[in-house]
């Protein structure tokens, strides 16, 4: 629940015009009860909710512009740009991915590839067969 409320909170933060300190406590708040472990009885229960923060992240990745990345934030006692934080996003994510997989190699299992260039090939093994159908259904419509 740590890396899918700190992924909530980032996204909040970053579509939030003013960030006040009423604001950051709020959102600290908000994030901690909708994100606290009691909330969540399973595992269906836990990848529903990343999905929904998974979609939300991608439609405003999917708007950024290198504009938007070079928006200057307030950040503690100083100004960061947006592009910052992002990275900084996915290398928590990376960081306790590493983590998971050194506990399961303790409890003797095989963690999933946790690889950068991994998830990219999957990606586009995804792409290519999402094309495809796509493809196959356009030819289907037009026979």
């Amino acid at each position: 629940m740590h890396i899918i409320g700190g992924e909530w909170g980032w996204l909040a933060y970053w579509k939030e015009p003013v960030h006040s300190s009423a604001f950051l406590t709020d959102l600290r708040m908000r994030r901690d009860a909708l994100f606290n472990p009691d909330a969540f009885p399973n595992v269906p229960a836990v990848q529903l909710r990343w999905e929904a923060v998974e979609k939300e992240q991608a439609e405003f990745v999917d708007r950024l512009t290198d504009k938007s990345l070079a928006k200057m934030l307030p950040f503690h006692k100083t100004q960061i740009r947006l592009a910052h934080p992002l990275q900084h996003l996915a290398n928590h994510s990376i960081y306790h991915r590493g983590h998971v997989a050194v506990m399961m190699r303790r409890l003797d299992a095989e963690p999933l590839a946790t690889d950068f260039h991994v998830f990219l090939v999957k990606v586009a093994a995804s792409l290519r067969m999402h094309s495809n159908l796509v493809k196959k259904d356009l030819t289907e419509r037009h026979c």
